[in-house]
């Protein structure tokens, strides 16, 4: 019988863990309820117990339930209580850990793996026959070597470490609770559509509002700057070296007097500059890279992790910026010579000697973040494959040559007036030819002798004004949220999707809603901290206090508990003018269209993931519809009703044009593409909260009945049912044409589908590939028209 338990994090993870250990000999097993994975090595038999996240979870006890304002004080005074979460994983460790001799927490290394593995092992210590010893194994990637090195090199459980978790999970409930029952409450915002504020999220919110004020209030100033095209071999620029001029009458006076008249070279300077290569990977620098390519922070994340888990990156979760020398970076440059990165990889170790770049950040919890291992071709989706790559390229230019440029400027004089010119080129691109997404452009410029007499033409004025500082994009703000020490490099990107999904903010680069607005317009008024960065990166400091053995649990906690309640004494003193603030918003919104019965204008409001339609004037149209997307006009009426239309934009989906009206035929008909085969249900075309879309009964949830659906091409009723399993049989148009097929992925004509294309394959003749030859005519005007229109795309 085996005498050790193994708690991992992940189910993935347990899998590979075990594999590693039992060198591929596990077994998962699932009995009266319980589910693990047992092997046996020749140190001794072992359990695993996989979990899914926090077996337990905090809340309020029950007396707390009902919200009111009163109750707020009795709610920042009352001790949280522990409930099971994941029975399953619960039943487990405690029948398990019968009769076991030694625990091994091997959940991911950081404060949110630390408390999920001592909320394991006080499961465990519920039996109190149990003595045994309590290991850690402490991995950053999940390979065979590092699975077995940290297995064979055990290190203490961190109880700091989880203590800053457990705090960070308290002080939230607390912060979020509180007020998101307080700012729901005075603005009457409650059920679904209550407003949910965060102790993060508010300050976060008051930056991009800020920054939109600022944008709203700048003023723009005019400029003129003087400037003429030098030539020499070609043309390049030079400005009037006092850059933007504020005056335009003096702007006209130095263009008066060189107009006409060429130039000489006062000064001349020609040097090389290096092109400093990059730091490892963060998880900051990641989500910010990943944001540059398109793909967003939370997904970006979601698919570090995801690797992470399939053991083809190290630990996505980090703030170091530097290699341990414990990491062979050869053997993985090694490795990546077996992927689409072949060529870059042997440019790699072609080199004398590989030095890495280190960046300012040395931590010892984990690596930055690198590539451990090759997937097989084809075997990730496209955006997994898009992070891998860019991984995999920042990780060999951290290793390659630096590049270097040749950099030139000079002072050219025209009637006493110096006019500043510069030129730069690329002469080594070094790592930029592994990390293909930064580019450095060459602005032409030819060597020069002092005393040299430059031809001038183009003697000009342009005017120009000053801009507004640019709103966050992704990017920026996760940056500026890691400078202020708001949220954790593992939160981040949490909380920004929580500001959309909650419709405070929206767009990339980002804008507040008028809810986003309004509400920091109501705490500003009564000159609250919630708004600010500053008490919510004092209370971060205090939990790394924890973390670092500086500070106890309890007594950070209680420090939140008195700033909060200061707070809610503060806006309670002014609710109402808060109130009024907030309503205020809610009551305004995007103009969609116009009423079709007196012809004023419908606003649509965003509430969380609904859409309300409402007339301006009281009385009218009032519709509440529940829609995933962004809302734009479409400038049409309904064709049924006469309603406004409005377009809706999902994510790699096509536009969906759809009436204001949720019960208009012109939306049920076109959702319902027949009956369920349960119990006679229609099966409408819903929603998922990620914004992809399924069949799903009329009759949820009383019947669960669901399909998956194509996520591109229009979907349509055909009237026809599948013989096989009675779903009704959809339509998938695409701009090339349109397909039938059954929803149900797993029906007896999809099988039969798919067997019969595979018979087409192997009995097809394989016919060798041709390629037609085409003559290429030399100096044909389409050819230079063609290299002309591509010179100029590139200039």
């Amino acid at each position: 019988m085996p005498d050790t338990l193994i708690i991992s994090e992940k189910a993935d993870a347990g899998r590979r863990i075990a594999y590693f250990l039992s060198d591929g000999k596990s077994k998962q097993k699932r009995s009266k309820g319980l589910s693990y994975i047992e092997y046996e090595n020749e140190v001794g038999g072992f359990y695993l117990v996989p979990l899914s996240g926090h077996i337990v979870e905090i809340d309020f006890p029950k007396t707390l339930k009902d919200w009111k304002l009163e109750n707020l004080k009795e709610l920042i005074s009352s001790n949280v209580i522990h409930n099971v979460k994941n029975k399953t994983a619960y039943e487990s460790l405690k029948t398990l850990s019968a009769g076991i001799k030694r625990v091994i927490i091997a959940t991911d290394y950081d404060r949110e793996g630390e408390l999920i593995g001592t909320e394991a092992l006080d499961i465990v210590k519920k039996d109190k026959s149990f003595h045994g010893e309590i290991k850690r194994a402490k991995f950053s990637a999940l390979t065979g070597k590092e699975i077995k090195d940290a297995f064979a090199n055990f290190i203490d459980v961190d109880y700091n470490l989880s203590d800053s978790a457990a705090a960070r999970e308290e002080i939230d409930l607390y912060w979020g609770a509180a007020l998101t029952r307080f700012f729901s409450l005075i603005t009457n915002r409650l059920g679904k559509n209550f407003l949910s504020i965060g102790r993060v999220q508010t300050p976060t919110l008051g930056l991009i509002v800020k920054r939109e004020r600022e944008i709203e209030n700048f003023v723009p100033e005019k400029f003129w700057e003087v400037k003429v095209d030098f030539l020499k071999d070609d043309v390049f620029t030079g400005i009037y070296e006092e850059g933007r001029i504020n005056d335009e009458k003096r702007a006209r006076e130095i263009l008066e007097n060189i107009i006409g008249k060429d130039g000489i070279v006062n000064e001349f300077e020609k040097g090389m500059e290096r092109i400093y290569k990059p730091a490892p990977f963060n998880t900051t620098e990641f989500m910010r890279e990943a944001s540059r390519i398109g793909v967003m922070p939370s997904r970006a994340m979601k698919i570090a992790e995801s690797l992470y888990v399939k053991g083809f990156i190290s630990y996505p979760r980090t703030d170091n910026t530097v290699y341990q020398r414990s990491i062979n970076l050869k053997s993985v440059v090694e490795k990546l010579k077996n992927s689409e990165l072949k060529k870059e990889a042997e440019m790699v170790l072609s080199q004398e000697k590989i030095i890495p770049s280190r960046g300012r950040m040395e931590a010892t919890d984990h690596p930055p973040i690198y590539p451990t291992e090759v997937p097989k071709s084809g075997s990730l989706r496209a955006d997994e494959a898009k992070v891998y790559e860019l991984i995999a390229r920042r990780f060999l230019a951290t290793l390659y040559r630096e590049g270097t440029r040749e950099v030139k400027s000079a002072k050219i004089e025209i009637d006493h007036y110096n006019f500043k010119t510069n030129g730069t080129r690329v002469v080594d691109p070094g790592w930029l030819s592994m990390y293909t997404y930064r580019k450095f452009k060459d602005i032409f410029h030819p060597d020069l002798e002092k005393g040299e007499k430059v031809k001038a033409e183009n003697w000009r004025i342009e005017e120009g004004e000053t801009k507004p500082p640019s709103r966050f994009d992704m990017a920026s703000l996760i940056k500026e949220m890691e400078n202020l020490n708001l949220g954790t490099k593992s939160t981040r990107h949490d909380i920004i999707d929580k500001l959309q999904s909650r419709g405070f903010i929206e767009g990339n680069p980002v804008r507040p809603t008028a809810l986003g607005s309004s509400l920091i317009d109501g705490v500003t008024t009564v000159d609250s901290k919630i708004a600010e960065p500053d008490m919510t990166a004092e209370l971060e400091s205090f939990m790394n206090n924890i973390a670092a053995g500086e500070r106890t649990k309890d007594s950070v906690v209680s420090t939140s508990r008195n700033m909060l309640s200061s707070v809610l004494e503060e806006l309670g003193n002014n609710k109402d003018s808060i109130a009024n603030i907030i309503r205020g918003a809610l009551e305004t919104g995007t103009v969609v269209g116009k009423c079709n019965i007196d012809g004023t204008n419908i606003q649509a409001i965003k509430i969380r993931d609904t859409i309300r339609f409402r007339c301006e004037r009281d009385n009218c149209i009032d519709y509440y519809h529940k829609i995933r997307g962004l809302i734009k006009p479409s400038e049409e009426n309904c064709v049924v009703c006469g309603k406004p239309v409005v377009t809706v934009i999902r994510r790699g989906q096509s536009p969906e044009k759809l009436c204001i009206d949720p019960l208009c035929k012109f939306n049920t008909e076109k959702k319902d593409i027949g009956l369920c085969p349960l119990d006679g249900g229609h099966m409408i075309i819903r929603q998922s909260k990620y914004g992809k879309r399924f069949l799903g009964c009329s009759n949820f949830p009383k019947c669960r009945q669901t399909y998956a659906l194509p996520q591109k091409g229009e979907i349509k009723m055909t009237g026809k049912i599948c013989e096989y399993c009675h779903a009704p049989i959809i339509s998938v148009s695409f701009g090339s044409g349109s397909r039938e097929m059954c929803p149900n992925i797993s029906c007896e004509s999809n099988k039969k589908s798919k067997s019969d294309m595979e018979k087409v394959k192997s009995t097809a003749v394989k016919k060798p590939l041709t390629r037609k030859k085409t003559v290429k005519k030399s100096g044909s005007s389409a050819s230079k028209e063609k290299k002309a229109r591509k010179s100029v795309k590139n200039a």
